[in-house]
């Protein structure tokens, strides 16, 4: 019984939503991901408006845009976000990887599956958005530190504008972070919530089946003597 609560605990502190760096794990907080077309339309907009400068989500479509039900875009909407390009082109930066490369040291990398691909998913993302900070050892230049990222120190630039901001622009920056997380862990997997209710379909239907088999089995069997 020991061992078993052993490796018990031992998965729980594997999947639990924390980034290693130089000093140990960081606790990463919930901020409330939330899977519907409101959220998930503003983080769209933040993607497009500020994460698109520098980073792409090619496994999106324009088209997708407008058929996945939880970002739901009009047709006028989706021709005014994508301009010159078609509806079958993926959601890809300006931002030539030369360029990139040269002014941030590395080619930013595509945001498709980002959410999937970070312990913590959308809650690291959310934090690291707004994890900008002075280094407290004063190693780590301003704007390159964050409290979230392994190491602490990271090349991407303040995105949100949260190093040093107003307090009365707090909580919009949080709800931005949250907002284009949210965006994030959709467009990660966009067929979760069908696949979700498929799910809970499935599920209802093989209780139902359990018993129905179970009241099966008490009419056959009630007349034999055991």
């Amino acid at each position: 019984m020991k061992r078993l609560s052993l490796v018990f605990a031992l998965v729980l502190v594997a999947y639990s939503p924390m980034t290693a760096n130089a000093s140990g794990a960081i606790h990463v907080p919930d901020a409330g991901i939330s899977l519907d077309q409101k959220t998930i339309q503003a983080g769209l907009e933040v993607f497009t408006d500020v994460c698109m400068g520098c980073h792409s989500a090619k496994y999106i479509t324009y088209r997708g845009l407008m058929d996945y039900e939880l970002i739901g875009l009009s047709r006028e909407q989706v021709d005014d976000l994508r301009g010159d390009k078609t509806l079958l082109d993926g959601l890809i930066t300006e931002l030539n990887p030369e360029d990139a490369a040269l002014s941030y040291g590395k080619v930013p990398p595509d945001l498709s599956v980002i959410a999937r691909g970070r312990r913590g998913g959308g809650d690291y993302i959310t934090a690291l958005l707004t994890g900008y900070d002075s280094d407290p050892d004063g190693r780590i230049p301003e704007g390159s530190y964050n409290t979230y990222f392994p190491g602490h120190r990271i090349a991407m630039p303040d995105p949100l504008g949260w190093f040093g901001h107003d307090a009365s622009d707090e909580a919009e920056l949080k709800e931005q972070a949250r907002a284009v997380a949210s965006f994030l862990v959709f467009i990660g997997d966009p067929h979760q919530m069908q696949r979700k209710s498929i799910g809970m379909g499935v599920m209802g239907f093989l209780v139902l089946l359990t018993l129905v088999l179970y009241l099966l089995k008490r009419e056959v069997w009630k007349d034999v003597k055991h």
